[in-house]
């Protein structure tokens, strides 16, 4: 196919254009630049014109027919023909009259989509205005073929035309010795000679000449028989060879080619160059956002290291509230105070609980208080640091992204306060301990009741004993006596297991208060350092939104990058 290696590039060269231009346009680029692409892409797209001039039965359509190796220029069965075609791609066969000279014909066949096609009419054959027509094309050609026929190479008529053509346009002309086939090959060589000569005297240089046979050029491309030997003896590729030479060395050739991959690579560069910025902000907005959870995971390690300190004040209020209660409760047990349980239940034991859970509440209390309002005093040095971070080292989208609201720190305390306080009510107020202790009194008052009825019922019968039998008396005595004494150890025994009790309930309640107190001071933490947390969460989703954005238009940046780079390296050795 004539030009394939062009077109090749070229194919290569719009696919680069038409990946830059998608990617300017996701990446809203302005208008001027989107146009630009555009209109480079138009550029390169535009089909290369060739025109064939020469006289008439020069065979100029043959020659068309077997460049492209296809029947779309009817052969003249005329003597003459006074228009001009233009040949074109077209979804369905049509001719349009542009003018009274010019007829563009439109035919849906694939090579017309990379070529315009012009068959001009006879030379011999012009007026005045059709060679001015003619010349209006000659300019714009990427290819002018003047044919001249074998039978008759000597007309004058192209010749004259010639005479009109500007110099620096005749590089793009070749002369073709057609119908080569009619002739001896030695009078066609010397026929090709005089041509040359010809043209040195007229020109003052020769064109490219070469002696073909477009029928056998054609049969071999087509329906031929033995389409090696006919290719041989119709002596078109050298033809072909040096047009594909002229295509891409044309000002539509490969110089506009690598003009083009360059304009296109500092295109992209801006364009690489602002995907690439935006990403390293990203990447540096990602760093200082780690940075920040860096410190916001060390400063709630501190926070909740400073929980156990809080706590201790909490335990230690506890433990003292714990000596209290047993100071009034070995007062409470005192030797005759026990005994006194044997008939029933004290004022004190209600008394008490009472005085218990208010000196409890009146010890924990502050402490509590004072906890809170040194972690207050912690969280609040905590946000400036913050805002001084958020200051220096965000800037721009990501500044924006940032909540600039300060926590509630009154409102976090208050609300901490308030269960704290609902949790002191339920654990102080638990009635298992009054229970419990109820419990030891009964029991206790059920046990010294024995030896307590013993004791007096010995003491009654020896005082009667004692007035009517000494022996008796002694008996009961001692029976009353012994009575007493195992009342009297018992009631130490069960005084000790009453203490023991309390303590053991005192310690279980102490270890119940401070993991509730503990768990609502480390869940107020994690909320709070959620809280803070949640200032950045814009931020976090803003850059990973644009880094879900801007990440695939990177890939893209590279690969047109390397698109362009090989493009360009392809067609500098294609030079």
């Amino acid at each position: 196919m004539v030009a394939d290696l062009y077109l090749q590039f070229r194919s290569r060269t719009e696919a680069a254009l038409s990946g830059l231009l998608k990617l300017a346009a996701d990446m809203q680029r302005d208008p001027a630049m989107l146009d630009t692409l555009q209109n480079m892409l138009k550029d390169i797209r535009e089909p290369l014109l060739f025109v064939v001039v020469g006289e008439v039965k020069a065979g100029k359509s043959s020659l068309l027919n077997a460049l492209f190796g296809q029947e779309f220029c009817k052969v003249d069965v005329l003597p003459a023909t006074d228009r001009i075609y233009i040949f074109k791609h077209g979804p369905c066969e049509q001719s349009v009259d542009v003018s009274a000279q010019v007829t563009e014909r439109y035919q849906p066949i694939a090579f017309l989509e990379d070529f315009n096609i012009v068959d001009t009419p006879g030379t011999n054959t012009m007026v005045a205005e059709h060679q001015t027509i003619t010349e209006n094309f000659i300019p714009r050609a990427d290819l002018v073929l003047f044919v001249f026929s074998v039978v008759n190479p000597w007309g004058a008529s192209a010749w004259e035309l010639l005479r009109f053509v500007n110099q620096k346009w005749l590089k793009n002309i070749v002369f073709v010795l057609q119908q080569a086939d009619l002739r001896d090959p030695r009078e066609v060589d010397v026929i090709e000679q005089h041509l040359r000569e010809t043209a040195n005297q007229k020109l003052g240089f020769a064109p490219s000449t070469f002696a073909v046979s477009a029928r056998k050029a054609f049969l071999a491309r087509t329906s031929g028989v033995d389409k090696e030997r006919l290719w041989e003896e119709s002596r078109f590729g050298p033809l072909e060879k040096h047009i594909n030479l002229m295509v891409d060395a044309s000002k539509h050739g490969l110089p506009k080619l690598i003009t083009t991959c360059q304009t296109a690579t500092v295109i992209l560069s801006d364009s690489a160059m602002r995907v690439r910025a935006i990403l390293e902000t990203i990447v540096r907005d990602e760093t200082q956002l780690g940075r920040l959870d860096g410190i916001l995971e060390t400063r709630k390690e501190q926070t909740l290291r400073q929980v156990g300190g809080f706590l201790r004040g909490i335990e230690q209020a506890c433990r003292r509230c714990e000596t209290e209660g047993q100071d009034l409760l070995e007062h409470n047990l005192s030797f005759w105070r026990t005994w006194r349980l044997v008939f029933g239940k004290a004022q004190w034991q209600e008394k008490f609980q009472v005085d218990l859970e208010n000196k409890m509440r009146e010890l924990i209390q502050p402490q509590v208080e004072n906890a809170l309002q040194l972690l207050e005093t912690d969280l609040r040095s905590l946000w400036p640091q913050l805002q001084d971070t958020m200051e220096n080292q965000f800037k721009g989208d990501a500044r924006v992204q940032l909540s600039q609201t300060i926590p509630d720190f009154v409102r976090q305390r208050r609300e901490l306060l308030q269960s704290i306080e609902l949790t002191l009510v339920e654990r102080i107020a638990g009635r298992a301990m009054e229970a419990q202790l109820e419990r030891m009194f009964r029991e206790t008052a059920n046990w010294l009741r024995v030896p307590a009825g013993v004791a007096a019922a010995g003491g009654i019968v020896t005082l009667i004993a004692a007035m009517s039998s000494a022996a008796v008396a002694d008996v009961t005595g001692i029976v009353a006596a012994s009575a007493f004494v195992a009342g009297t150890f018992m009631a130490f025994g069960r005084r000790r297991k009453i203490l023991s009790e309390y303590h053991r309930q005192m310690e279980s309640k102490r270890e119940e208060l401070i993991a509730a107190i503990e768990q609502q001071l480390q869940h107020a933490i994690d909320l709070f350092y959620a809280e803070i947390g949640s200032a950045f969460q814009p931020l976090r989703a803003f850059c990973a939104a644009e880094r879900k954005r801007y990440d695939p238009l990177l890939n893209r940046v590279r690969e047109i990058e390397q698109s362009l780079a090989e493009l360009i390296a392809d067609l500098g050795r294609s030079r």
